[in-house]
């Protein structure tokens, strides 16, 4: 007995994380800062999911599409843009992205490559889109007791016990990262709480992802590539000589990035 060949093609809705650009007018000031951190850091961007969003620019589709050209000369190679009309959507264009949200995990969504999460927010895409098939826009409000009986997610920090290799994204959107260890030239740590390095930081470190400007960035010794605190970003070339090699805190005020020594 022969079998056949299934003729369906499983279709899937899943969310990953990916970083997200968002350019600032005046645009040709902000396309300078930006060839500013690649002169420093020209491999940044390569193998990364990129979002630009747009929102803040209010372009016209002509300005959009020279925006995208200038990206693409830079090789930053976009998953999608968002912040503008989807009836804007083209071939010449990435896909336009609408509704995108922080996701959050758990730690043990994490240690399974986020299984478990995936499955939650799948289920969450379904829901919002039977609600708009039947027209409903309306969400009832959390009775009393239950808002009494919420409490806030804690997540445990993302300890890696290995030293960070060049090439190798440490990425931990939900809290704090701890190495133990160094992380070599090339590497990116990136975080949505603090970022700890127990060794010399030579690579890049992003604490505040998601815009948390109390977050912190603590090395044992500072040789960095580049520093970004709350999405403000300091490149080596900034950073002060007597600063380097030194223990160090980094943190952000209003909108500079501060380094001092720690001993």
């Amino acid at each position: 007995m022969t079998q056949t060949a299934s003729r369906h093609i499983r279709f899937r809705s899943r969310s990953f994380p990916a970083l997200v650009l968002e350019p600032e007018r005046p645009l040709a000031g902000w396309i300078d800062r930006l060839d500013a951190y690649l002169a420093c850091t020209p491999a940044f961007f390569s193998r990364k999911a990129i979002v630009v969003d747009v929102a803040r620019l209010g372009l016209e589709r002509a300005s959009l599409h020279d925006l995208m050209q200038q990206l693409k000369t830079r090789r930053i190679r976009l998953l999608g843009v968002s912040g503008v009309d989807p009836s804007w959507a083209c071939d010449e264009l990435p896909p336009i992205l609408t509704g995108g949200r922080v996701v959050e995990a758990h730690n043990d969504d994490m240690a399974t490559g986020g299984r478990s999460a995936l499955t939650r927010e799948e289920l969450a895409a379904f829901d919002e889109i039977a609600d708009a098939l039947k027209g409903s826009n309306v969400t009832a409000a959390p009775s009393a007791t239950e808002a009494a009986q919420a409490e806030p997610a804690v997540f445990s920090p993302l300890v890696i016990e290995s030293p960070v290799r060049s090439g190798q994204t440490i990425f931990y959107p939900q809290g704090d990262v701890i190495v133990i260890g160094p992380v070599s030239s090339g590497a990116d740590v990136i975080a949505g709480g603090s970022i700890h390095v127990y060794g010399t930081l030579r690579g890049r470190a992003m604490a505040g992802a998601y815009g948390e400007t109390r977050a912190r960035i603590f090395c044992r010794r500072l040789e960095a590539e580049l520093l970004a605190v709350g999405g403000v970003y300091l490149t080596a070339d900034e950073m002060e000589a007597e600063m380097r090699g030194q223990h160090v805190q980094i943190w952000l005020d209003r909108d500079d990035v501060k380094i001092a020594r720690l001993d």
